[in-house]
């Protein structure tokens, strides 16, 4: 993976080629020297909000691990959600 930088005026010229063969490589658009933004290609952005997920369900495992309070059964969390649960009506169709 490579990044490369390139700036907003040279970016308006040449789109379609800095798009198209952007892969796994990352594009930081700079205006006066500094980033402005990033393009990445739709599967990397996948890629990482993918990485992002189960970095956020690892540290969710392990701050549960790590508190001595082991919680409630998960008969007793049923129980509160039924009671708590309002009946929702679906709107009425139309006919004719």
């Amino acid at each position: 993976m490579v990044t490369r930088i390139v700036p907003k005026t040279e970016l308006r010229e040449r789109i379609r080629e800095e798009l198209d063969g952007l892969g796994d490589d990352s594009l930081v658009v700079t205006e006066r020297g500094r980033p402005i933004a990033v393009a990445v290609s739709v599967d990397r952005w996948n890629d990482l909000q993918s990485l992002i997920e189960d970095l956020e369900d690892r540290v969710a495992i392990l701050e549960h691990r790590s508190t001595t309070d082991r919680g409630r059964p998960a008969e007793s969390v049923f129980s509160s959600i039924e009671a708590e649960r309002t009946d929702v009506r679906r709107p009425r169709r139309k006919t004719g």
